[in-house]
C-alpha cells in the first residue's frame, strides 16, 4: 500500500484534529447545555398565587431586578435565590436585596414587558428613578396578578391589554 501523506503530517492532522475535539468538548458541550437550560418559552401552568395568611397574596417569581426607570433591560441588581413579591392591601413587600415595602401612593405606574421566557411587571416608584421588575415567568401570572392590582394604580398600555385579554 503506498502512502500518500508523510508520517509528521498524518501526526499533525491527528493532534490538530484531537485539539479540535478537545475544545468541543471543554466549550461546546457546556455552551450547548447552558442553552438547553436556558431555552425555555413562557410557562403555560405557572404556579398559582397563594394566600400569605395575613390577606396577602404572594406572586410565585423567577427572579427580581432593580432596574432604571426608562431603560426596563437594564438591571442594577438582581436576586434569582429567593426573589419575592406579595400583593396587600395597602401596598406590595418585595425583595430583591432586603425585603421593602411600597404603599399604593407610591407607585406610578405597572408596565409589563415580555421576550422570549421572560414576562416582567416592571413596578415605577414615585420618589425613585429605579424600579422594581418582577420576572413572573408567564404572561398568565402576569395578568393575574395585574388583576390584583388596585383600579386606582396606573397601568401601561401593554399592561392594560394584557388584562383586558385575561379577562
Amino acid at each position: 500500500m503506498v502512502n500518500w501523506v508523510s508520517e509528521p503530517a498524518q501526526k499533525f492532522m491527528v493532534e490538530t484534529l484531537l485539539f479540535l475535539c478537545g475544545l468541543l468538548v471543554t466549550f461546546g458541550l457546556p455552551w450547548l447545555i447552558w442553552r438547553w437550560l436556558r431555552s425555555g418559552r413562557p410557562s403555560i401552568t405557572p404556579l398559582p398565587i397563594i394566600d400569605d395568611g395575613n390577606g396577602g397574596k404572594i406572586v410565585p417569581l423567577i427572579a427580581t431586578f432593580s432596574g432604571l426607570r426608562g431603560l426596563p433591560w437594564i438591571g442594577f441588581a438582581s436576586n434569582n435565590l429567593n426573589p419575592r413579591l406579595v400583593i396587600q392591601s395597602d401596598g406590595i413587600t418585595y425583595r430583591i436585596a432586603m425585603l421593602r415595602f411600597r404603599g399604593w401612593g407610591d407607585i406610578i405606574q405597572v408596565d409589563v414587558q415580555s421576550v422570549g421566557a421572560t414576562v416582567n411587571l416592571s413596578f415605577a416608584f414615585r420618589d425613585s428613578l429605579f424600579t422594581f421588575d418582577a420576572d413572573v415567568g408567564s404572561t398568565m401570572l402576569a395578568a393575574q396578578t395585574l388583576a390584583l392590582l388596585p383600579d386606582h394604580i396606573a397601568l401601561t398600555d401593554r399592561a392594560k391589554l394584557l388584562l383586558m385579554g385575561a379577562g
